[in-house]
C-alpha cells in the first residue's frame, strides 16, 4: 500500500519490524506527529513472511493521511535483509532509521536534518533515552545506560559512530550499493558497523544531533543478566567478524581483534569475580566487557550467537508452540 507524494521527498523514514506490531504502531505514530519536519515518507518493513504487522499497517495507512506511507514485507529473516528492502524502496535524499522499539519526540526529524545541515556529515546520530519496565530488579543504573545513547556537548562532527537506530544517512554518499547492509550480519547484528567502516574508508564523516531525541522501550526479557550475557557476546562477534565479513577482508585486523579479546577476557575475569563477591555497582559493567572480550575470540561457527534473523524467528516459533 503506497501513497504517492507530489513533491520531492527530503526524508525517507524507515522502520523495520519483527513481531512487534504494538511497537511499530507507536513508532510510526510518533513520526506522523513530527513538527517542522521537511517533506517525508514512511516505510514500514515487516520482516515476517506471515505478515504479522499487516493489520497494524492497514490502520496506519488510514492514519497517515497525506503523508506517503508504504508497508512492505521482507520474508527472508534478518536485520540486514529488512534494512536493504526498505532502502530499495526509499526515495528521499536522506534515509532515517527508527527502530520498532523506539518512539521519537515531536521535534526529532527537524533536529536531525538541522544537525546534518550544520555539520555536513554523511551520517548523523541522535541520543536515545531508555525506558525500563517498572518490575526491573537488576542493576537499574547500568541497564539504563546500556540501552541509552548519550554524548555530552553540542551538535558537531564526531569520530565514533553508533548503532543504526535513530540515525540519518545521506543517500548519495552512504547508500550507493544495491545491498548497503551486509547480509552476513543478519543474525548477529553489526550490519551497521560494517557499513560505517565503509563510510570511513571512503572519507565520509559522522555527526551528532544533540536535540534529536527518541525513547527506547526495553521489554522485561531484555533487562536481564541472561540477555546481557548473550548480547555482550554477540557484540564481541561483530568487533572481530566485521573484518572478515567486509568485501575486502582484513585477516590481520581480524587476528589482532581476537588477541585483544583474549587479553580483555583474562584481565576482567578476576575483577568480575571480586565485584560479584562484593556485590559492587560496577559488576555489570565489568561482566559486560568480559563477555565482549570472549565474543571477539569465539566469533565463528558454532559459537556465533543469533539475536536476529533465522535465530530470532526460530525462538519466536518455539514461544508460540509453548
Amino acid at each position: 500500500m503506497t501513497k504517492s507524494a507530489s513533491e520531492a521527498l527530503t526524508l525517507s523514514v524507515i522502520i523495520p519490524t519483527f513481531h512487534r506490531p504494538d511497537g511499530a504502531l507507536a513508532a510510526v505514530r510518533s513520526v506522523l506527529v513530527q513538527t517542522h519536519a521537511p517533506s517525508l515518507e514512511i516505510i514500514l518493513v515487516d520482516n515476517d513472511a506471515n505478515q504479522s504487522c499487516k493489520p497494524i499497517a492497514d490502520q496506519l495507512a488510514l492514519e497517515a493521511g497525506q503523508t506517503p506511507f508504504t508497508y512492505a514485507v521482507e520474508p527472508a529473516a534478518g536485520v540486514a535483509n529488512a534494512r536493504n528492502k526498505a532502502v530499495g524502496l526509499a526515495r528521499g535524499t536522506f534515509v532515517v532509521f527508527l527502530d520498532d522499539d523506539e518512539v521519537a519526540k515531536p521535534d526529532w526529524l527537524a533536529n536531525l536534518i538541522r544537525a546534518q545541515q550544520e555539520t555536513g556529515a554523511d551520517v548523523v546520530f541522535g541520543p536515545i533515552e531508555a525506558r525500563l519496565p517498572a518490575e526491573h530488579n537488576v542493576p537499574h543504573t547500568y541497564f539504563q545506560n546500556f540501552f541509552s545513547r548519550r554524548l555530552d556537548g553540542p551538535t558537531r562532527l564526531i569520530e565514533t559512530p553508533y548503532g543504526c537506530g535513530n540515525s540519518l544517512l545521506k543517500r548519495e554518499t552512504v547508500l550507493t550499493k544495491a545491498e548497503p547492509f551486509n547480509p552476513a550480519a543478519n543474525e548477529t547484528g553489526g550490519e551497521d558497523d560494517i557499513l560505517w567502516r565503509e563510510v570511513v574508508a571512503s572519507g565520509g564523516t559522522f555527526g551528532w544531533a544533540q536535540d534529536a531525541w527518541v525513547y527506547e522501550d526495553v521489554p522485561p526479557s531484555r533487562a536481564t543478566w541472561a540477555y546481557l550475557t548473550k548480547r555482550a557476546f554477540a557484540f564481541g562477534h561483530n568487533t572481530t567478524g566485521q573484518w572478515y565479513n567486509r568485501a575486502d577482508r582484513d585477516y590481520v585486523r581480524m587476528v589482532i581483534s581476537m588477541f585483544k579479546g583474549v587479553a580483555q577476557a583474562l584481565a576482567l575475569a578476576p575483577l568480575v569475580a571480586l565485584l560479584w563477591i562484593a556485590r559492587h555497582d560496577r559488576l555489570a559493567w565489568a561482566y559486560d566487557k568480559m563477555w565482549r572480550g570472549l565474543g571477539k575470540v569465539f566469533w565463528f561457527g558454532p559459537f556465533r550467537v543469533g539475536l536476529y534473523g533465522a535465530a530470532a524467528q526460530k525462538k519466536q516459533l518455539a514461544a508460540q508452540k509453548a
